[in-house]
């Protein structure tokens, strides 16, 4: 495997990791979903070329180790995305009871 695919493939690891330990309110949160939306669309780029590129049947393990790899990334970036957004939906509905609360207390 090339050394700026494996570049690539540890930075989309780091950022979910840092991604899972970030709260999602946090402002580094997002530059960090961008940061892993780049490099995922860099790996994407890069593979297809993989994929052009091969003149015989010599890439066919490491296209095959980049499939399960992006399997992998699939599941991880669901799992992140539906927890952000039950964060988010949390959010939400504290937002509408609050103002509830607020409504009851300025009818008072």
């Amino acid at each position: 495997m090339n050394a700026e695919l494996e570049l690539i493939n540890e930075t989309i690891e780091d950022t979910l990791n840092q991604i899972e330990k970030t709260p999602a309110e946090n402002e580094q949160s997002d530059k960090l979903v961008l940061l892993l939306l780049e490099s995922i669309g860099e790996r994407q780029l890069y593979i297809d070329s993989m994929i052009h590129d091969a003149v015989d049947d010599t890439f066919a393990s490491s296209l095959s180790e980049q499939l399960l790899l992006t399997d992998t990334f699939i599941s991880r970036c669901l799992k992140v995305m539906s927890h952000r957004q039950s964060l988010l939906n949390l959010k939400r509905t504290h937002e509408r009871q609050i103002k509830v609360y607020q409504n009851i207390d300025s009818n008072r």
